[in-house]
């Protein structure tokens, strides 16, 4: 963390320095919202196909684990 004008802020090196784990937690919040439909395994593999899908058009990669945790949310509550 760094201080900038008083706040914390991480170091922005630090935002993608761990793709994987990003999606592990993406894959963690949207299990929280819809875990009592699917299984872990589901919504994992829905936030990979998410990924892939979306990595490449992303303009503003820190935001890519939020829109990847929507778009894996949608694909799952369509295909319920």
């Amino acid at each position: 963390m760094n201080r900038i004008d008083g706040h914390l802020v991480r170091d922005p090196h630090d935002l993608h320095a761990d793709v994987q784990d990003q999606l592990r937690q993406a894959a963690a919040e949207v299990h929280r919202r819809v875990g009592d439909q699917f299984d872990e395994q589901t919504v994992q593999r829905a936030v990979q196909d998410a990924y892939a899908e979306i990595v490449d058009h992303a303009k503003v990669e820190s935001f890519l684990p939020i829109l990847v945790a929507r778009a894996a949310e949608e694909k799952l509550e369509e295909g319920a």
